[in-house]
């Protein structure tokens, strides 16, 4: 399959699914596929690889220290931590993979207090990301009503994507290998690579999800291949659609990869 036809029928999918807002990124080193790539759309959990980035970067020299975990910001959602019982002494480093392994809310909170929002910003805007901010805390629904939310394109989750995948200014390889080992650990399999049981085929991504959201954004390797893909949608009125629609454009990115 030519990068033109892979392209084409990804066009075809996004045009079975004309009542949500779809962005797309896909950019395998020598060709670019781009359908509403800098259309502005809740981050969901994708905002998670961000403060993982920069939690390597300002946590440096205390990620296998135990963490600090605030009782005002333990909150329910993705994850398990206010789930398990007793004091469990998690590391920072732990916190970072509950937070991208499982996606938990709790973890994703804790290092963002330690980092703070902040930071986190600076970073998304040192590396060229025009229109990605975070504003609040996980599950924080009185900052949404305020109308204070996490937002991202999906151009500008290829650029935080290429951080891990590409040589940079910001992270060291042995941070960019630990952030792929972890991403590497995903749980959440439904949408990108849903349509594939090929264990040759690698996928180091994340998931978001909320109602009406669904986003999956990945660095995915087929031997010495390898390819960025980033697909959010919104304004779904079920929680199956925008799966399934990113599950298909992730069986037209496995067909093209292996061709």
């Amino acid at each position: 399959m030519t990068f033109q036809q892979f392209a084409t029928q990804c066009h075809e999918i996004i045009g079975q699914y004309k009542d949500a807002k779809i962005g797309i990124a896909i950019l395998d080193g020598k060709h670019t596929f781009y359908h509403q790539e800098k259309a502005i759309f809740r981050a969901a959990s994708v905002m998670k690889i961000p403060i993982l980035l920069t939690s390597y970067l300002t946590l440096s020299k205390a990620l296998d220290t135990v963490a600090v975990l605030p009782e005002e910001l333990i909150v329910e959602g993705a994850g398990v931590i206010p789930f398990l019982t007793g004091n469990l002494p998690f590391t920072y480093r732990n916190l970072m993979e509950l937070m991208i392994i499982v996606s938990d809310n709790t973890a994703s909170n804790a290092l963002l207090k330690a980092i703070s929002m902040e930071k986190v910003n600076q970073f998304m805007q040192d590396i060229g990301c025009e229109d990605s901010k975070i504003q609040r805390y996980f599950m924080d629904e009185n900052a949404v009503l305020k109308g204070l939310d996490n937002v991202t394109t999906a151009k500008d989750m290829i650029m935080i994507l290429q951080q891990i995948g590409e040589k940079n200014n910001f992270l060291n390889e042995k941070q960019q290998i630990d952030a792929l080992r972890i991403m590497g650990n995903q749980q959440f399999r439904e949408m990108l690579p849903s349509y594939t049981f090929d264990e040759e085929i690698h996928y180091y991504h994340k998931t978001g999800g909320l109602t009406g959201v669904d986003h999956d954004v990945a660095i995915i390797q087929y031997h010495e291949k390898q390819l960025y893909a980033v697909v959010l949608s919104q304004g779904w009125e079920d929680g199956f659609t925008g799966k399934k629609c990113i599950a298909e454009i992730g069986k037209a990115i496995a067909e093209y990869i292996k061709s």
